[in-house]
């Protein structure tokens, strides 16, 4: 009996190693001073929802991020437990993308081999944008991981449908839409395997799993189609260049963007049988994204299309290991040696075209955010008793992120404009008073943080620029990472 658990736990060590070999490595490839960068405009965000209770989560996906409400709840709970550092906030993205790298690895190994499976999963973690999202408290690690998840749950269906097999299928989609409505897109690569199987019960099956599971989306669509105007109005018309530039946007390296698609071209030109399924997952999101900008409004946003980089890996992988399918191999020692002569090199040459990259995106101000942390600094430092504090006008991040890097300060300066917190009004911005101008003499100090560098930081108040620069005078200011820090103190009365 011994003998035979022995050998069953070296057979499925066998099976899994070309998955959970590649997904441990991307978590500790991510875990990589996962802390260093400081939280980008989305994050704050991400942070700002955690310290709401689930009523006011409620509330604010009546008015906005309706379709980030699910991820909103998880990470509520979430940092009840594990706090609400950097690390924190992140962590379960980065066991997303771990997850999200061992089952590309699993796909790979069950479409081709476990060779082609464990380059896809090294292919995955060498990506920079790989590392950039799992180290991002937002959903897009979890779109890829659920997208992969219903892939891989629908063939185990459609091997041998069983009811609970189904249910769980449905449940991945469900998963998926609640991690990112537009990773439903992925659902067009489902309709190539079903189709592919050509039964009537196959089919009737997948359209009962899927119709269940938009049916329980269906509120959730709806909101996030109607609060497209408030969330979304910030996106430009996709242009040639975008189109152009996707490639190294989406890997997050240019060289290694257009050495992925090379790699890709080169199985999808070979006759097999999954090719075509995960061609459809790398193309499909694109082509309705594109499709939805250029005819109705535009969607066109590089992180919403990270769901095609694992599908482009696997096939990637599979143009790399040609031409040896599943179950087979190469014949004799030379042509193994070529192979793997021929894998090194290619994960060496974009090992090495990536570098930049991977290092750029560990800086401390590598994330598209104000430097929240550095200004929080200098107000904990040089702050006094009695201090007040403005922020940009209908700024929806600068406050957020000072209250969140001020947060174990209980002398930080006081909100003079505040009205209503955010969280009370079912939004992601404060509610301010109508008359500003009259509360800006409870403070003798006050700190102005605004976005931006303008050379006159009072010009981000164009409602008290002539009371600032009339009644107080400058006594510090300072130029940050898409910010500016200014310290004022009031002129005595004449």
């Amino acid at each position: 009996m011994g003998l035979r658990t022995h050998r069953d736990v070296r057979h499925w060590l066998a099976l899994l190693g070309p998955s959970l070999g590649p997904g441990l490595t991307m978590i500790g490839i991510a875990l990589i001073q996962a802390g260093h960068p400081v939280l980008s405009w989305d994050e704050i965000a991400t942070a700002d929802a955690a310290g709401r209770t689930p009523a006011q989560l409620w509330h604010l996906m009546h008015h906005v991020d309706a379709v980030f409400g699910a991820y909103y709840l998880l990470i509520h709970f979430w940092t009840a437990i594990a706090g609400t550092s950097e690390i924190a906030l992140r962590l379960p993205s980065i066991l997303a993308m771990g997850a999200t790298v061992a089952l590309t690895g699993e796909l790979g190994r069950r479409f081709f081999g476990p060779l082609t499976g464990a380059v896809a999963g090294l292919l995955l973690c060498l990506m920079p944008n790989t590392s950039r999202y799992a180290d991002e408290a937002r959903p897009y690690a979890f779109a890829c991981c659920f997208a992969l998840l219903a892939l891989l749950l629908l063939h185990y269906a459609v091997k041998r449908p069983r009811p609970a097999r189904w249910i769980g299928y449905a449940a991945a989609v469900l998963l998926l839409g609640l991690s990112h409505v537009i990773a439903l897109t992925t659902l067009a690569a489902h309709v190539v395997v079903v189709v592919q199987h050509r039964t009537r019960r196959v089919l009737l099956a997948w359209g009962m799993a899927v119709g269940c599971a938009l049916a329980a989306l269906t509120p959730l669509l709806w909101l996030g189609l109607h609060q497209r105007g408030t969330q979304l109005s910030w996106i430009e018309p996709l242009t040639r260049g975008s189109l152009w530039k996707f490639p190294g946007m989406l890997v997050g390296s240019v060289p290694a963007g257009w050495l992925l698609i090379g790699l890709a071209i080169l199985a999808i030109w070979q006759p097999r049988r999954h090719v075509t399924e995960l061609s459809v997952l790398a193309l499909a999101p694109v082509a309705a994204l594109a499709t939805l900008s250029v005819l109705v409004v535009p969607y066109w946003v590089v992180r919403y299309l990270l769901i095609v980089l694992a599908p482009l890996a696997l096939l990637a992988a599979a143009g790399l290991v040609q031409p040896f399918g599943p179950g087979h191999s190469p014949a004799g020692w030379r042509s193994r040696r070529t192979l793997a002569l021929q894998i090194a090199t290619a994960l060496a040459v974009l090992g090495l075209a990536v570098v930049p990259d991977q290092r750029a995106l560990r800086g401390a101000t590598a994330k598209n955010g104000s430097d929240y942390r550095t200004a929080a600094h200098l107000v904990d430092r040089y702050q006094q008793p009695g201090d007040g504090i403005i922020y940009t006008a209908h700024s929806r991040t600068m406050r957020t992120g000072m209250q969140y890097y001020l947060r174990h300060d209980p002398g930080q300066p006081h909100d003079l404009l505040m009205q209503q917190p955010a969280a009370d009004v079912g939004t992601l911005r404060a509610q301010e008073y109508p008359d500003p101008g009259g509360h800006l003499g409870q403070a003798a100090r006050i700190w102005l943080f605004t976005y931006g560098n303008d050379r006159d930081p009072t010009a981000a108040r164009p409602d008290l620029r002539a009371a600032l620069r009339s009644g107080y005078r400058t006594l510090g200011i300072w130029s940050l990472h898409h910010a500016t820090l200014t310290l004022l103190r009031r002129q005595p009365s004449r």
